[in-house]
């Protein structure tokens, strides 16, 4: 008998637990409701010039305390958490993102969404959308030069090709593939002509914009953004005698490696 009502008083306590979590707004007696939500811009990128904002309200009887989170979608993993002090019902609110996980690293590319709650009150859904984390550096038609410029391409001297070429027409506007901070602009008359190494924010690599048709319009430890015009397409340096074209490269620690399947991943969504 008495482990029978042992079990009895375990199955009421569960159950007024479920019903207190689950009345948790109604017992604040608050009657919170979000609404007007939005997000720009509509297609985010990592570290561009506009900023990922949620704009929202919500309605409520008096002042709250709320959550907003920035999770994975599918996974609903909290990526992100903020706090809102004392928040008014009836106005219009805005949190922004900088694409930064927890820990300080880039989240990523991904679909994201927000939720945003009362403090320890269920989370409503806010709003989805997908973060990209570059773009692709050259803006306007283009195509490449076959194998010939391609990485890894035997080159004179014993010398092989340590990034990847991009045809375009000179003066064809390049952009920051990644935000960051420019390294080094100089001019190169031997290889590679015109040209700018911007070291990327919150990441191991470099990436690298050669033959530019003119000096880069950003200056050495100028603070870049991704998408910000850094150039234009050339063929200064050994590449007087070729199609124009940009010679990218991505170093990481200092080191090339193969940017053509990023490249051709960016190009996708650019």
């Amino acid at each position: 008998m008495r482990s029978r009502l042992a079990v009895l008083l375990a199955l009421v306590s569960v159950s007024a637990g479920a019903v207190a979590q689950g009345a948790t707004d109604a017992e604040r007696g608050i009657g919170f409701e979000l609404k007007r939500t939005s997000i720009t811009p509509r297609h985010p990128t990592f570290d561009a010039k506009r900023e990922i904002r949620l704009h929202y309200g919500f309605a409520a009887t008096r002042s709250a305390d709320l959550r907003i989170e920035v999770r994975r979608a599918g996974s609903g993993k909290v990526v992100r958490a903020y706090r809102e002090r004392d928040a008014r019902p009836g106005r219009r609110l805005a949190r922004v993102w900088n694409g930064l996980n927890r820990r300080g690293r880039s989240a990523g590319d991904g679909r994201y969404e927000f939720r945003v709650g009362p403090g320890g009150g269920a989370m409503r859904f806010a709003g989805r959308f997908r973060l990209r984390t570059h773009v692709f550096p050259v803006d306007g038609p283009h195509g490449t030069r076959g194998a010939i410029g391609e990485f890894g391409a035997p080159r004179s001297g014993g010398r092989v090709h340590e990034g990847f070429d991009i045809t375009a027409d000179c003066g064809t506007r390049l952009d920051a593939a990644r935000g960051g901070k420019v390294r080094k602009v100089g001019y190169d008359p031997v290889l590679y002509g015109y040209y700018v190494l911007i070291d990327g924010r919150r990441t191991s690599q470099d990436y690298f914009y050669a033959h530019l048709i003119a000096p880069p319009p950003v200056g050495r430890r100028e603070r870049v953004r991704t998408g910000q015009y850094v150039g234009r397409v050339g063929k200064t340096g050994n590449a007087a005698s070729t199609p124009c074209h940009l010679h990218f490269e991505i170093r990481v620690h200092g080191h090339p490696i193969d940017p053509e399947p990023y490249l051709h991943d960016w190009d996708k969504h650019s």
